[in-house]
């Protein structure tokens, strides 16, 4: 908005009508500000004032002038060619205007329409001041949409444009080039050297970029840790994947400086090259598929990666899995645990089947799914049920997994007493098989969760025992009553010397803590009589027999 004067334009083919404006508003100030006259004579001297000035206030337009309908085009090109809807627009009414006035208000983005006479008159004043402060009050409104919009599109931090920028830019036809980019480790920057430092280095990040690549691309800060590169043009010295590669060794090249510390940094790249649709999901399934292969590493978009035959994968087995919970589908299998003493069968283990246009799928197909789509507890309730019926016809006892999700689950423990009662067995029949991680070692409240099922009489088993995250210190945080060897050992001991230490250790541990040990995986004479030698409480395997939808 000129900080001097109202800027006002008058288009009529009537020179005599514009000497009497500009001799109304010669000295005339309105809020202060002074009324500055712009005079056209027809649409086309109208249009290159327009073009010269930016915050013309009000526009009155004749109807008719070289033809009988030029001030309407007038109009119109204002509105819908410079997308012009702040300024106000007057429309002076014609005798020779060949459109109905009702229409023209009807039709036509104006605010006013007035007649020549009263344009002529001292009520001319009024209309003037009224459209000012109508123009001043959108305008005002504008600024402020502009600015709050500004604050959504750009990073606080280095004032780049944002995620949602960026998702505003790629809604256009035709191909796209996008690279995400994420700084490596950047949370040890932040836990070391604190926020402030981090966000200086963010900026001298973003600073790189811009001066590197801002030829070729857009800059963009999505979020935290994350940049990208929209592509405008090819660096037409190498091809595109050579060109992420590069970008990628330029990074883990570059010096960086804040606040006089030197430092290198690397980043772990996700590309799409020449891609329409979803561009910046596309980019994130190949930045995710880069972490597989660990820290400075790029990754091209293509069907064909293994996160996005996943991802398709889970979304297929997401509705079978719904459509199963909801047809009875999800079926409760039971395979049997032999006391390696005695031969008898004194256990079973409950195991999770899905039935899908009359085959049989086992977890492997459908588990990960389960997982991605929130649905492990309904499993959990349709096992625990399966197990609480067999219960009922047999003194064996029964073991269900459970997962840290069931156990994070609000409705867990109401769950388990709910159906133990409406079934009428004891708690002493059920075993709970922890499938171990992490996070239940370090969770007090899944451990206090676990403490109140043992305290309510079931036992608890820690599953998988020896991989990945397990470790003995689990034998002293937690009420454990059995273990169970991790198939990947059982499986290869006779050939695998390292299978047969880690088994052999196991034992030793769990038999001093007097905590019997059940192995897996057995599906070989040659595996049966070997564990059963070295002192394996419980044996479980397709030697013995794989898991059926009834006891044995």
């Amino acid at each position: 908005m000129s900080s001097n004067f109202w800027e006002i334009l008058l288009v009529d083919d009537d020179e005599k009508f514009h000497q009497i404006v500009a001799e109304s508003f010669d000295e005339i100030f309105i809020n202060d500000k002074k009324v500055k006259m712009l005079h056209a004579r027809n649409a086309q001297e109208a249009k290159k004032i327009l073009q010269q000035y930016s915050d013309i206030a009000i526009a009155f337009i004749d109807i008719a002038m070289h033809t009988p309908d030029a001030g309407l085009d007038l109009v119109n090109y204002i509105r819908q060619t410079l997308y012009n809807s702040s300024m106000r627009i007057v429309i002076i009414n014609s005798d020779d205007s060949p459109v109905p006035a009702s229409d023209i208000i009807a039709h036509y983005d104006i605010n006013d329409y007035k007649d020549s006479r009263c344009i002529k008159s001292q009520r001319l004043f009024t209309t003037i001041r009224t459209a000012i402060k109508q123009y001043q009050q959108f305008k005002d409104l504008k600024d402020k949409r502009d600015e709050i919009y500004k604050k959504m599109t750009t990073n606080e931090i280095t004032s780049l444009p944002n995620r949602m920028k960026l998702s505003e830019n790629l809604d256009t036809i035709g191909g796209k080039s996008l690279i995400l980019i994420n700084i490596d480790d950047f949370s040890l920057i932040n836990n070391h050297n604190g926020f402030e430092f981090g966000d200086e280095v963010l900026k001298s990040f973003a600073k790189f970029l811009i001066e590197k690549y801002s030829r070729y691309a857009e800059v963009y800060h999505l979020e935290a840790d994350k940049f990208a590169l929209l592509c405008l043009q090819s660096d037409t010295s190498h091809t595109q994947e050579e060109s992420i590669s590069i970008i990628k060794e330029d990074i883990y090249k570059h010096e960086f400086n804040v606040k006089d510390v030197k430092f290198h940094l690397t980043a772990t790249l996700g590309a799409v090259l020449d891609e329409r649709g979803n561009i910046i999901q596309k980019a994130e399934f190949a930045l995710k598929e880069a972490r597989l292969y660990g820290k400075n590493n790029a990754k091209k978009y293509s069907d064909d990666l293994q996160i996005v035959r996943t991802i398709h994968s889970n979304s297929i087995w997401t509705g079978r899995i719904r459509e199963a919970i909801a047809h009875n589908n999800i079926l409760a299998y039971f395979q049997p645990i032999q006391n390696a003493k005695n031969g008898k069968i004194e256990k079973y283990e409950t195991l999770v089947r899905l039935k899908y246009e009359n085959e049989i799928y086992s977890p492997f197909h459908f588990l990960d799914a389960a997982l991605y789509s929130g649905q492990m507890f309904e499993i959990f309730k349709v096992m625990l049920s399966g197990a609480c019926q067999k219960a009922q016809t047999t003194a064996s006892v029964l073991s269900i997994n459970i997962s840290e999700y069931d156990l994070k689950h609000p409705k867990f423990l109401q769950t388990i007493h709910k159906t133990i009662q409406s079934y009428d067995i004891s708690s002493q029949q059920i075993v709970f098989e922890i499938l171990e991680n992490n996070s239940i070692s370090r969770d007090k409240n899944i451990q206090n969760t676990l403490n109140i099922l043992h305290q309510d009489g079931f036992n608890l088993a820690i599953d998988d025992f020896g991989a990945d995250c397990s470790n003995f210190a689990q034998l002293n945080n937690l009420p454990i009553n059995f273990i169970k060897i991790d198939g990947q050992f059982i499986k290869n001991i006779i050939e695998d010397k390292n299978s047969q230490i880690v088994t052999k250790t196991i034992l030793d541990y769990a038999h001093q803590k007097g905590i019997p040990v059940v192995a897996e995986f057995v599906c070989s004479k040659e595996i049966y009589e070997y564990v059963k030698e070295i002192g394996v409480d419980f044996l479980q395997g397709y030697y013995i027999s794989e898991p059926k939808p009834e006891l044995i």
